[in-house]
Parts: C-alpha cells; structure tokens; sequence
C-alpha cells in the first residue's frame, strides 16, 4: 500500500533560481524503509521537508495517504503522520531538559500527565537515552541531541518518521 506518493514533483527555493528539484514522482509503501542518498546540496533536505508538508512544491503534487500536502487544511494532519527529524537537531529541540523536550508533542497534544510519563520513557528508552532524561539538552553531543530529536518525533506516535 502506498503511503506517500510523489508525482512529477519540482522545487525551487527563489522564482529567479534554478529548480532544486525536477519532475521528482516516487512512491513509497507503508512499513518500508527507504534511503535517499547525494551529495551535499542535491536536494535531500528539501525533499523531506516536501514530504512532510513544511515545503510546497513549485509544481507537482505530494500525498500522504489520501491527503494532498498542498492544501492547507491537511497540514495538521500531515505533520501529525510523518514525523520529521532535522538534519540539525538544535533546530528541533524546544526544552532545556531531555525529559521536558521529548513531553512538548504529548503536551501540546492533550495526553494526560501518566500517559506522557509513559511515552517519555520509552521514547528515551528507544533511542538509548533513558539515563539522561534529566540532563540538561544545552550539555549533550550532537549524536546525544540527535537521538532526544529522535525520541521527541517517536512520543508523536506518528506513522512515519522522515
């Protein structure tokens, strides 16, 4: 079953600037794993950030499920589906503790306190990062914040993570 579909799917960041991407159509199945790989600059990025509705697309479509990525009003529901870790993961991290970063999504979507407890913790446990859920975020390696990023998109419960 497909789950996110592109189709002749082109991007360009400023009108006056060549495409980023060109006529980009892909499918991708539910429960798969898929890998995109290039260089630096080729477009990585920007792919993901279309696929997850934080970009539009110049021209083309993206779905995700039955929903069209340039409609505003399936952003909501979008960004609940496919959870995104960013390449930088300072971008990402809203709390000055671990514990209290990886709760903001369950927080902020209404789960009740036990619950979110609940979440946290096997979250952190996941991703490896269950002794650290008290330090503080601004005192982690890269790889440490990478994987609290990691763990704040996995408490989203989403069906997909870019």
């Amino acid at each position: 079953m497909t789950f996110i579909k592109t189709s002749n799917l082109s991007f360009k960041y400023k009108d006056d600037e060549p495409e980023v991407l060109k006529n980009i159509s892909l499918e991708i199945k539910k429960g798969s794993y898929t890998v995109v790989l290039g260089h630096n600059g080729s477009g990585k990025s920007t792919l993901a950030k279309l696929l997850c509705g934080i970009l539009q697309p110049t021209s083309g479509s993206v779905f995700v499920g039955d929903l069209l990525t340039s409609r505003e009003e399936n952003i909501n529901k979008i960004r609940e589906t496919c959870g995104m870790v960013f390449q930088n993961p300072d971008n990402q991290i809203v709390a000055s503790v671990v514990e209290e970063d990886v709760a903001f999504a369950p927080e902020n979507l209404g789960v009740e306190p036990k619950e979110i407890r609940k979440i946290v913790d096997s979250a952190l446990k996941t991703v490896g990062m269950e002794d650290y859920a008290l330090h503080s975020t601004y005192k982690l390696s890269g790889g440490q914040k990478q994987r609290v990023a990691i763990a704040g998109v996995l408490a989203m419960s989403p069906e997909c993570i870019i």
